[in-house]
């Protein structure tokens, strides 16, 4: 089974109360006179207690079903880079797991919602996570070598977004 780490922003009250806790305690110690500040301990508690509540809403994408993991071909760097110039926007194409999925019977893409028909070719998930179709009867090899798809799918990644921004018609790859 594939392992990601879980990458999440925390909810702004959750750091506010961590940032103020760390301030007060802070204050403490540059003071050099201990004294016991119950409000603050409370704030550490709950602190705690809002950052265990955000991690538990966090999600992360888990492999498609019957899709076979996918290990990035070579070209793959390359359209990365030419995605980040034209987008003006960098990562890291490594941080990305790829899978293939198989596609619906007799169809040219696997099973979304994303899409009026209900069939993808490739899809973006939060956060790192690309879908590309398998091999059908337009595109015998799958869509893990055709170029604009996956383009497209690393914009997305890159962009951190599920919609189609001005970038998107900017690197020619809206969708036709």
């Amino acid at each position: 089974m594939h392992e990601r780490a879980v990458s999440c922003v925390l909810p702004l009250a959750a750091v506010a109360v961590a940032r103020n806790h760390r301030i007060a305690t802070a204050g403490l110690r540059a003071a050099h006179k201990p004294r016991p500040v119950r409000c603050h301990a409370l704030t550490a508690r709950a602190a705690i207690a809002l950052l265990g509540v955000a991690a538990a809403g966090c999600e992360v994408p888990t492999a498609p079903a019957g899709g076979a993991s996918l290990s990035p071909p070579a070209i793959y760097s390359e359209w990365w880079q030419e995605v980040e110039q034209c987008s003006g926007v960098t990562g890291d194409v490594g941080r990305i797991s790829w899978y293939v999925v198989p596609c619906q019977e007799g169809e040219t893409g696997f099973k979304c919602d994303v899409t009026p028909d209900g069939l993808c070719a490739g899809e973006w998930r939060a956060p790192h996570l690309i879908e590309l179709a398998g091999p059908n009867r337009i595109f015998p090899d799958g869509y893990a070598d055709d170029e604009w798809t996956v383009k497209h799918e690393m914009l997305h990644d890159l962009l951190g977004r599920p919609d189609h921004p001005q970038a998107f018609t900017d690197c020619h790859l809206a969708l036709r």
